[in-house]
């Protein structure tokens, strides 16, 4: 084997190791909801869920949340948007739109609880792949 197929083989061989090909890594479909726990999951609507894996903290996904709660994740990599979130145990946690009317940002941060606006406080967990959708349930303030 000449020196440019070893070299060859060895980049084909780490990109099936780390789960990275032509177009990135290896993501799974993540769907889930926001409940509000005693409130309007709809006064969140705009803003969104981000989620930072445990293993590589540089690896998030995030997810616009909807008028109903719900949210889909995508991963941001190498400039390219995926559907998905690579394997893992990820934390989350509400990060709060900017945009809208005054009195709708107002709503929103009643909404939830500061302590969910941090990966550190905020308890959001959850698995990917997962089984059905990830419910995160927060708290108002």
């Amino acid at each position: 084997m000449r020196a440019s197929q070893r070299i060859g083989a060895a980049v084909i061989g780490l990109w099936v190791v780390t789960g990275c090909g032509p177009s990135g890594p290896k993501t799974y479909p993540v769907t889930g909801r926001v409940e509000v726990a005693g409130g309007n999951a709809a006064h969140l609507a705009g803003s969104n869920v981000e989620a930072a894996l445990d293993s590589d903290p540089t690896v998030r996904a995030s997810g616009v949340i909807e008028e109903d709660g719900r949210f889909t994740l995508e991963t941001l990599h190498a400039g390219k948007i995926l559907k998905g979130a690579q394997a893992g145990t990820y934390k989350a946690r509400i990060v709060l739109s900017d945009e809208g009317e005054r009195g709708s940002r107002k709503l929103a941060r009643a909404a939830v609880h500061p302590r969910f606006l941090q990966f550190e406080s905020s308890g959001l967990r959850f698995e990917v792949p997962a089984n059905g959708d990830i419910v995160l349930q927060v708290s108002p303030r």
